[in-house]
């Protein structure tokens, strides 16, 4: 082998070692999903129904947050401030995701007829709503609300710094909160309140595209461009635990005053997530294309999940165990979840050789 030849691979070798590993983040995003299904599942509720709030109605709004981040992250590291190309990278994003979007619509429209959707208080209106704001199904408001916040943050990536950006979402995520888990706080307010009210006539929750997913993009945006603190994987989770204790104390506070008219959205989230995204980062671990792919689909199908375990459980005669045992309903949606995500990505895989 001649110098040119050992040289080229020399090269090749630390391209290998010098290139980013994801890994954790992949895990994180499987595990941020199967939090989600816990969040819909409430796996705890037949053993403790106040352990079941602090794990569903505390513990898992760092899920839907590091969807948002780890997407914002991949997103904007595509950037580099060429203009046509970024407005290319744009319009291949969000037509990937509408694609997406459209058929998570279509698959759920027979539980959409199931459930009434389609009956008397249905209008074009609604129709109009639910597609750009709130999800024609009960998790699917995640889609349009990703759609929106990557134009928002988009735009706002052009035209400021990445504080300035950072700091425009953090209003927007400000003004989220007092429509969500800090409403209480406004609600003597009428001036204020009736404000939030009409804007409950275009939404139903200000957890959405323009308050809700900016901030999260943002940060993954500052994740990816920003500069950072290089901190050891010990300080990184002794950070996210802190952070994850205040937001479970301030869960708790607010829940105990009756405060929140929906909690979805918490202050120390934002660290919680922050810290969380930073720890993940430096998981050693495997993953592939086909396992990065599950977390999406473990997403969208786990509702179909729910009504499938639930069906299959009368019909067996074990709801009992399927169904009134709410942990093992959690695990069994997750299993079954999991069976179906592998099994859109193999169709994915498949329909995508038939291509012209």
């Amino acid at each position: 082998m001649d110098s040119s030849s050992r040289h080229i691979q020399a090269q090749g070798r630390k391209l290998v070692l010098d290139k980013p590993n994801y890994n954790g983040l992949d895990w994180l995003k499987f595990i941020a999903a199967l939090l989600v299904v816990a969040n819909h599942t409430g796996p705890l509720l037949s053993y403790s129904p106040y352990a079941n709030f602090l794990l569903s109605g505390i513990l898992t709004r760092v899920a839907v947050p590091i969807f948002f981040m780890t997407s914002g992250f991949f997103y904007f590291r595509k950037l580099n401030g060429d203009q046509a190309g970024d407005l290319r990278a744009l319009k291949n994003y969000l037509k990937k995701i509408g694609k997406l979007y459209v058929i998570a619509i279509v698959l759920y429209i027979p539980l959409n007829v199931y459930t009434g959707y389609f009956k008397d208080d249905f209008t074009a209106y609604s129709f109009f709503k639910d597609l750009l704001f709130d999800g024609t199904f009960y998790h699917l408001w995640y889609l349009p609300a990703l759609l929106i916040g990557i134009v928002l943050t988009t735009v706002l990536y052009k035209k400021m710094q990445l504080k300035a950006m950072l700091a425009v979402a953090a209003l927007l995520y400000v003004i989220g909160l007092l429509g969500d888990s800090y409403y209480g706080f406004i609600k003597p307010y009428h001036e204020i309140s009736e404000a939030y009210d009409g804007m409950f006539a275009i939404f139903d929750f200000t957890r959405n595209g323009i308050f809700y997913a900016p901030v999260y993009l943002a940060m993954g945006a500052w994740a990816a461009k920003g500069r950072h603190a290089q901190r050891t994987p010990l300080t990184n989770a002794g950070l996210f635990a802190a952070s994850l204790a205040f937001m479970f104390a301030e869960g708790i506070f607010l829940h105990s005053a009756e405060i929140p008219r929906h909690d979805s959205m918490y202050i120390f989230a934002l660290p919680a997530t922050y810290f969380l995204f930073q720890w993940a980062q430096q998981w050693k671990g495997k993953s592939g294309k086909s396992f990065r792919e599950w977390r999406v689909w473990i997403y969208i199908l786990h509702p179909i999940a729910i009504v499938l375990v639930r069906g299959a459980a009368e019909a067996a005669k074990l709801e009992s165990w399927f169904i009134e045992n709410t942990l093992l309903h959690f695990v069994a949606v997750c299993l079954l979840s999991i069976v179906m995500a592998a099994a859109a990505v193999q169709v994915s895989v498949i329909s995508s050789k038939f291509r012209p």
